[in-house]
């Protein structure tokens, strides 16, 4: 029997998995690109790194990242939408990029402690409430090595009026509450609450997002 998919009540996109590719690639015009260069700048990983990438989609900046590593590092992609990570496995399969993709969710990892060398989540946390978002980040910390850096990149407090009309607009036609910890700037005081230290705001884009960088602590 294939094993059970782990279930979350944070919002997946399993439903839209297929036309993920195609709307956000073929229509941003180059953005989505430049967003995904931006993220991996900030990473500012080594080679040999292990990383792990939460809520990872179809996998497209774990498969960039992959292509920046030498053994013994590795790329991992974790997604609570089966269906995206089908299409993220299939395009490893296809392009040759030792990427390793996984079902399952940011609040249970199913990694063990202190495995990973980096850790970082793009355009996440917005889909999920206060709660998984301190459960998820704690997660990160745990299999983070101490010393480990966690790099997050998504919606924060909107600085300009195209960036608030954007977010706060999302929010209500979206009917999407778990935005609201983003909007209002919570993001940096729930990753301090998971422990991380150094945790600073490295960069803003669009008026409305933010990259965030952080460590875990290395042991006394």
């Amino acid at each position: 029997m294939p094993p059970e998919v782990p279930k979350t009540r944070g919002r997946d996109l399993n439903h839209v998995a297929w036309l993920y590719d195609p709307v956000i690639e073929g229509l941003s015009f180059g953005r989505e690109r430049r967003f995904r260069d931006k993220t991996l700048e900030h990473m500012a990983f080594s080679p040999t790194d292990r990383i792990l990438d939460v809520g990872c989609g179809t996998g497209t900046l774990t498969l960039q990242i992959a292509r920046r590593l030498e053994a013994p590092g590795e790329a991992v992609g974790v997604d609570a939408a089966p269906k995206m990570i089908a299409i993220a496995a299939a395009k490893a399969r296809r392009t040759g990029v030792p990427a390793h993709f996984a079902a399952g969710v940011a609040e249970a990892l199913d990694f063990p402690d202190a495995s990973f060398d980096l850790v970082v989540n793009s355009m996440f946390t917005h889909h999920i409430d206060t709660e998984l978002k301190i459960r998820a980040f704690a997660e990160m910390y745990r299999v983070l090595r101490p010393g480990g850096r966690l790099v997050t990149a998504d919606i924060d407090r909107p600085t300009t009026w195209w960036g608030w009309l954007m977010g706060w607009g999302g929010r209500v036609l979206l009917v999407q509450k778990e935005l609201e910890d983003n909007l209002r700037g919570l993001l940096p005081g729930l990753m301090a609450k998971a422990g991380f230290v150094e945790v600073k705001r490295v960069d803003h884009v669009h008026g409305l997002v933010s990259f965030f960088t952080a460590r875990r602590p290395e042991d006394p």
